[in-house]
C-alpha cells in the first residue's frame, strides 16, 4: 500500500516528540474541532509530565506502549529527531496507526528500508511532512508550470540555509544531522515536485570545519548539481553557517527557468523589514488569525487530518519521501567519492 488511504476515521492523534515541532503540530490538532489530541510520547520528559497546549494539559508518556495502554490513538505524528524515526514508525505501523512522518523519512538506507517495509506490511496511511507543498509561493509556481506558462523546465536553483542559531541553539542533536539532512529534503522535494521529474544523477561538494570548531562536527555547507530524468538540471545549496546578523534565521530562494518563462521567489525576505538596533525580517507567510495558524505546516497538518476523516490518499506519500532519500544518499556517496553518482 506504501502509505495510501485506510478508510475514513475520526482522528485521535498521538504526537511522538514534544519539542518545538511536536508542539506546533499539537496546537493544530487541538484546535481542529473534528480531531482529538490524546497526548505526547517523549522519553526525555519525566514520568507523569504534562504538556500544555492552548491552556490545556495533555499527558506525556515515556513510550508508545504506555500511550496505548492508557489512551486509544488511531493516528500519530512523528516529530522526533530525524535519526530516531524508524523505531517509532515500525511500532506505530504494527499497531495500525495512520502516520504523518517528519522529513526526512530516515537518515540511513537501513532505517529507510525498515520504515518502507513496516508501512507496506501494515497497509497504513503514511504522509511525509514536506510542508512547502502548502507554501503559497511554491504552489503558485507549480501551478504555473502545470498550466504551461513557463514551458518545459531548463534549470532550477534552490538555496535553503540557516544562521548559526539553528545548529548551535535550536537543535541539541545537530552533530547527528547536517544541512544536507535538515534542510535539503525540502529543496530536493520541491525540485522534483515543481519540475515534474525525478533527479537521476548528482555531483556534490561541501566544506566542514567551521561548525566543528564550535563543537558541532558536521557539514558547514553542501552544494549539489543534479540532472533530472527529463534532461533539465538543478543546483541546490544548504548551509548552517550564516551569520547571526542575517535579517532572518532562514535564507530560502528558489528559481525555475523554462523554455517560455521563469519564476522566482525569495521566502526568507518575504516579510516586514524592521530596523531597530539591528535589521530583522518578520515573516508574513504564516501567523495566527483568531487563534488559527495559517502557516504551511499547519495547512499540511490539516490536510493530514482531512485525509483521515475522508479516507483520502496523502498528497506526499511515503514513496515521495523515499525518492528524496535516494537522492540524499547519492549526495552522500558523491561527497565521499568526489564523483558524480547515480540515484538508485
Amino acid at each position: 500500500m506504501n502509505g495510501l488511504s485506510m478508510g475514513a476515521m475520526h482522528p485521535r492523534v498521538l504526537i511522538v516528540g514534544a519539542g518545538l515541532r511536536g508542539r506546533m503540530f499539537a496546537h493544530v490538532v487541538a484546535t481542529e474541532p473534528q480531531a482529538e489530541l490524546v497526548g505526547f510520547v517523549d522519553p526525555a520528559l519525566p514520568h507523569g509530565a504534562t504538556a500544555t497546549i492552548d491552556g490545556q494539559p495533555f499527558p506525556v508518556w515515556r513510550s508508545i506502549a504506555d500511550a496505548y495502554a492508557e489512551a486509544d490513538p488511531n493516528s500519530a505524528i512523528i516529530a522526533t529527531p530525524d535519526f530516531l524515526h524508524a523505531d517509532a514508525v515500525t511500532e506505530l505501523a504494527n499497531r495500525g496507526a495512520a502516520l504523518m512522518l517528519e522529513k526526512p523519512v530516515a537518515t540511513t538506507p537501513e532505517d529507510t528500508a525498515r520504515i518502507d517495509d513496516a508501512v507496506a506490511r501494515a497497509g497504513v496511511y503514511c504522509m511525509v511532512a514536506f510542508e512547502n507543498r502548502w507554501n503559497t509561493p511554491f504552489l503558485t509556481i507549480r501551478q504555473s508550470v502545470e498550466a504551461g506558462q513557463t514551458g518545459a523546465p531548463i534549470f532550477q536553483a534552490a538555496r535553503l540555509s540557516n544562521t548559526y542559531s539553528v545548529p548551535q541553539r535550536m537543535l541539541s542533536w545537530a552533530a547527528k544531522s547536517s544541512p544536507l539532512w535538515f534542510l535539503m529534503p525540502h529543496t530536493v522535494d520541491l525540485v522534483q515536485w515543481i519540475g515534474g521529474a525525478d533527479i537521476r544523477t548528482v555531483f556534490a561538494r561541501g566544506t566542514r570545519g567551521v561548525l566543528a570548531g564550535r563543537g558541532i562536527d558536521t557539514w558547514d555547507v553542501v552544494h549539489v548539481l543534479a540532472e533530472l530524468t527529463d534532461g533539465s538540471t538543478a543546483s541546490l545549496t544548504s548551509a548552517w553557517v550564516l551569520p547571526e546578523s542575517h535579517p532572518a534565521p532562514v535564507d530560502f530562494t528558489y528559481e525555475l527557468v523554462g523554455t517560455q518563462g521563469s519564476a522566482l521567489t525569495d521566502i526568507g525576505r518575504s516579510g516586514v523589514q524592521v530596523f531597530q538596533d539591528r535589521h530583522t525580517t518578520v515573516g508574513v507567510l504564516g501567523g495566527a488569525f483568531d487563534g488559527i495558524d495559517s502557516g504551511a505546516p499547519a495547512w499540511m497538518t490539516r490536510r493530514y487530518l482531512a485525509d483521515l476523516r475522508s479516507g483520502r490518499s496523502p498528497e506526499t506519500p511515503l514513496a515521495a519521501g523515499i525518492q528524496v532519500n535516494r537522492v540524499l544518499f547519492a549526495v552522500e556517496r558523491s561527497l565521499r567519492s568526489g564523483a558524480s553518482e547515480v540515484v538508485t
